[in-house]
């Protein structure tokens, strides 16, 4: 069975919108980034923010002066990714399929059903509303948070939206150098 993990940058206030405002990333981050890519096959992202992310990856792989960094792109671009929308959109970005959301419980269905199948993991990567959905739902395994130093002036807060408690286990954590903190949970 595969695991499902939340994977995010959030500010110390709970922020995880706007982050271009606020997120300060490093090699450091990248590689180890690039590392959890590597135990993945699919990748769930909200179609407010997929726009930007493909834009962002489909240029990096080509022009980013970062050798890491277009390596990063090369492995984003190939996985499989699931834009979860409201509405139809043309997809861009290689290996995307939409799922439309016609309501909770008809994803809550689709996502225990992928999850079921054969392969590597699962990392739910964007935006607010569809973390706020997995979590409504309890649809993960883990969550991963990328704590950077700082209180964000506006944004949207992930867990505001909250209807059942949770508990979780530290599984692993790593301090960066410029300060972010990486914190890796499971949900017990």
């Amino acid at each position: 069975m595969k695991k499902i993990t939340l994977y995010m940058q959030i500010s110390l206030n709970g922020i995880v919108s706007h982050v271009d405002e606020w997120m300060t990333f490093s090699d450091e981050i990248v590689e180890e980034a690039y590392e959890y890519y590597k135990t993945l096959d699919t990748l769930v992202i909200g179609g407010r923010t997929y726009p930007s992310m493909a834009e962002y990856w489909m240029t990096a792989e080509q022009s980013s002066a970062s050798a890491l960094e277009r390596s990063f792109a090369q492995r984003i671009n190939a996985i499989r990714k699931i834009v979860v929308a409201r509405s139809e959109r043309e997809l861009v970005w290689p290996n995307s399929e939409l799922w439309v959301l016609k309501d909770e419980e008809s994803l809550v269905r689709k996502v225990e059903s992928l999850k079921e199948t054969e392969g590597k993991n699962i990392s739910v990567e964007s935006g607010v509303n569809t973390w706020q959905l997995f979590l409504r739902n309890a649809l993960f395994d883990e969550i991963w948070l990328y704590v950077h130093p700082v209180v964000a002036a506006r944004g949207e807060r992930l867990f505001a939206d909250v209807n059942a408690p949770f508990s979780f286990r530290l599984l692993d954590h790593t301090v960066h150098r410029n300060g972010v903190v990486g914190l890796r949970y499971e949900r017990i």
